[in-house]
């Protein structure tokens, strides 16, 4: 399957199979999580497993009852790790200047590159971490089509009381949850708007 097929049969998948997803299956979707892009190379995506099917149902309780998300075999609780942006960032421009993308100059572009942040420093950089989170999670929808599986993003819950229910760190932050399982549906592809509507401007 190439990637056009893979873009043409995705789908948010409500409706799941009680099959288990197997384990080479997973690693094949982490894998593709890896391999996405993310600004200066910090890969801030980390992920929680859920198999537990009482920790299921109480993320479901704190996501307002969307009861697919409980009857999934899996689910993935996406993070951002606020922590990757006060590690290596010395190392991850180097690699930028290395490649002749930044003169040896753009280490005066990251004033923080050598200094230990703080927890509010960090917070800046979450719309930016969660942003590459979810270049990894469509990354995983897509790898997850060609694998047989089906997947749906889920930003609708109670982040704070999600974190809370797996004990998770302060410098995780949820950034959606994916349900992942074998479709058991085929829902039709939702209208989408013409090209001439996404196209807001052409300046040649």
């Amino acid at each position: 399957m190439d990637v056009k097929e893979a873009l043409l049969k995705r789908r948010s998948i409500r409706k799941f199979k009680s099959d288990p997803v197997p384990d080479d299956l997973l690693q094949e979707l982490f894998e593709a999580a890896r391999l996405a892009p993310s600004g200066t190379n910090h890969q801030p995506w980390r992920f929680v497993v859920v198999k537990n099917q009482r920790i299921k149902e109480q993320i479901q309780n704190a996501a307002f009852n969307q009861r697919f998300l409980s009857e999934a075999p899996i689910l993935l609780v996406c993070c951002a790790d606020l922590s990757s942006y006060a590690n290596n960032t010395r190392k991850r421009v180097q690699e930028l200047v290395d490649a002749g993308v930044f003169g040896p100059d753009a280490f005066d572009n990251y004033p923080n590159i050598d200094k230990q942040l703080d927890e509010n420093t960090l917070k800046g950089f979450i719309p930016h971490a969660m942003l590459n989170v979810a270049l990894a999670i469509e990354h995983i929808a897509l790898r997850a089509v060609s694998l047989g599986l089906g997947t749906c993003w889920v930003q609708l819950m109670k982040a704070k009381k999600i974190a809370q229910i797996l004990d998770l760190p302060d410098n995780l932050v949820i950034t959606a949850l994916l349900p992942v399982g074998y479709p058991n549906q085929d829902p039709p592809q939702r209208p989408r708007i013409n090209l001439e509507e996404i196209i807001y401007k052409v300046l040649d």
